[in-house]
């Protein structure tokens, strides 16, 4: 453990002042990755203890009787869907039909949230790496102008500045581009999900 945060101190002084925000990068794409991880996970889990409170709201949508009441017994219940549902009912000012389709766009989009910074660093992280090397290759340029080739080390420290910077970001690139693919993977099997939930209950609504 002390090797490695050694290695990652030493890593960060060589590789110049752009090695801080790439470390923020990598930061922000371990914060997020876990934060929609456990996101889906809690939702898919509620969508399975809440499965039969949903059967049983498109039951009573279509009861016209159980529909007056039905706001009210959706509020406690787990299931995601069911909670959009009660959200709709609860929006008079809208017909059935649009309030239950601006929920179901809420929700896609808080199930969306975090993936737009995935994908900033995906393209960011990179070009911070060629920063890092333009920077690092101006410094060996700037001391052989000054010293000629005498002092090899300051050249050998520019040119280290540069290869760091440039792995740097490609890792924090790569890194952050596998949890973006599988999560957009994710959200568009979600999104359907939830697009087959309102049409059932569209149609549940207009079977009474």
């Amino acid at each position: 453990m002390d090797g490695a945060l050694e290695l990652l101190r030493s890593l960060m002084q060589r590789g110049g002042p752009v090695m801080w925000p790439i470390a923020l990068c990598s930061l922000l794409t371990l914060f997020v990755t876990l934060r929609k991880a456990l996101q889906w996970l809690f939702y898919l889990l509620e969508l399975r203890l809440g499965a039969q409170a949903w059967r049983d709201a498109l039951a009573d949508l279509a009861d016209p009787q159980a529909h007056k009441a039905l706001a009210p017994r959706l509020k406690g219940t787990h299931s995601p869907n069911a909670k959009l549902l009660c959200r709709a009912l609860e929006t008079p000012a809208l017909p059935f039909a649009e309030a239950l389709q601006a929920e179901a766009l809420r929700e896609v989009r808080r199930l969306g949230r975090g993936l737009g910074v995935l994908d900033t660093i995906v393209t960011l992280a990179p070009m911070l790496g060629i920063l890092g090397t333009v920077t690092g290759i101006i410094a060996s340029f700037n001391l052989m102008g000054q010293s000629g080739v005498d002092d090899p080390t300051g050249i050998a420290a520019g040119i280290a500045e540069a290869l760091i910077t440039t792995a740097a970001g490609l890792v924090v690139s790569i890194a952050a581009l596998l949890p973006l693919n599988l999560g957009r993977a994710c959200h568009n099997a979600l999104t359907l999900r939830l697009q087959e939930a309102m049409t059932a209950a569209e149609h549940a609504e207009r079977a009474q």
